[in-house]
């Protein structure tokens, strides 16, 4: 009997040393039963959410700002009509109309000659599509009885009504404003990005002065999408050549980087993991959509746009594409009548989920995907390893035979 319990005090040892440490993980990361939340948290992914009463409002007033965006668009397009025949006409260039600022012929003249830089950037000459930018400075709010409106760039791209002219809205916002009215101390140093800025804002219409309307297959696709995968034309992505949405997202070192990375659809982060399947799956996305419906066709960039993506870095993705396979290649997919995955396939020389992986691949390494053990869950899952194979150690060494 003797032998028989010093014979199972090891095992008795090794027992207590389990149940000791999985009590102390237990009190690490488990909660007590009802505990609450101790506070809120340094970085939040989720906003408020609004009362049902608020909701009502705040549907109304986007209601109201893509109606009064959507007449605006439309008269803007009258007022390029008229001036098309007398002596405001670019001879190809394009029009610039400026909003709110009547008292500064200077600040005209300056955006004038900014977008002729930006327009030569992109090797745009006489185009068979008329752009006209029209930008708006921002003004104080006098009213406050109606929703101000909406702060993203918007586009009317040609339609049955006019098939030859493209209008880009760009609200300048607070900063340039201020740069444009002289406000600003920092003017001249600013030159360098404010065409920039101009270029990257053209977006669909910068898509339409280089290639022409789209065909029909093309032109369902990009709509059902929102141009996600065409707002950029060129190598200068959205400010600079090395800055694409993909930084918007943060530093992949903490987690609400991957918080953001999951919110996005599962073909969207297959492709970020380097699956062809994905990519193929995120590029083609829509191109089975239904044409749209009869009227202006608008496209509106949301405030937050890259969150929308169903691509990333999407916003590049048809110019980089242009400059891999050349203009009359791009051209042909442009123009052409058959489905988008043929005519596209067709462009790029292979199978359009393969070059899209290899060309995710410019910009991000792939992502691992799978569940992961936190950093502090291994390190304490090893910790407590070691303290059961020390606690046999010293039990062996101790063990005495009679």
């Amino acid at each position: 009997m003797r032998n028989a319990e010093l014979a199972l005090a090891p095992l008795k040892r090794w027992v207590a040393v389990t149940l000791a440490g999985c009590a102390v993980i237990a009190l690490a990361y488990v909660p007590p039963r009802g505990a609450t939340a101790s506070g809120p948290g340094s970085f939040s992914t989720q906003l408020p959410e609004l009362t049902p009463a608020r909701q009502r409002v705040q549907a109304f007033a986007d209601a109201w700002r893509d109606a009064d965006g959507a007449v605006r668009l439309v008269e803007d397009r009258q007022q390029v009509r008229g001036m098309a025949s007398h002596e405001h006409d670019h001879s190809g260039r394009p029009t610039v109309i400026v909003r709110g600022a009547e008292d500064s012929p200077a600040a005209v003249r300056y955006i004038e000659a900014a977008l002729d830089t930006a327009w030569q950037a992109l090797g745009l000459g006489e185009t068979k599509v008329r752009v006209a930018v029209v930008l708006e400075l921002a003004r104080p709010r006098a009213m406050v009885d109606r929703p101000s409106p909406a702060e993203g760039a918007a586009y009317l791209a040609p339609d049955s009504t006019d098939r030859t002219t493209c209008i880009a809205l760009l609200p300048a916002g607070p900063y340039w404003t201020r740069f444009l009215l002289g406000k600003r101390e920092a003017r001249n140093a600013g030159f360098g990005g404010f065409p920039r800025w101009l270029q990257a804002g053209l977006g669909p219409c910068a898509f339409y002065a280089a290639y022409g309307t789209p065909g029909k297959p093309v032109r369902r696709w990009l709509a059902a999408r929102n141009w996600d995968v065409a707002r950029i034309l060129g190598s200068n992505g959205i400010a600079g050549e090395r800055f694409t949405s993909l930084d918007l997202l943060g530093d992949a070192r903490y987690s609400w980087y991957w918080d953001q990375v999951y919110s996005f659809p599962p073909a969207t982060v297959a492709c970020l993991a380097g699956r062809s399947s994905g990519c193929r799956t995120a590029v083609l996305g829509g191109s089975d959509a239904a044409s749209p419906a009869a009227g202006p066709q608008i496209v509106r960039s949301e405030r937050r746009w890259w969150r929308a993506q169903r691509l990333l870095p999407g916003e590049r993705y048809l110019s980089d594409v242009a400059r891999e396979v050349g203009r009359d290649r791009f051209q042909g997919f442009w123009a052409s009548s058959l489905p988008v995955d043929t005519a596209l396939a067709a462009a790029l020389k292979q199978p359009v989920g393969e070059w899209t992986k290899q060309w995710e691949r410019r910009f991000v390494a792939p992502i691992r995907l799978g569940a992961a053990a936190p950093w502090s869950a291994t390190a304490g899952a090893l910790l407590l390893g070691a303290v059961a194979v020390l606690a046999v150690m010293l039990t062996a060494t101790r063990r005495q035979v009679r």
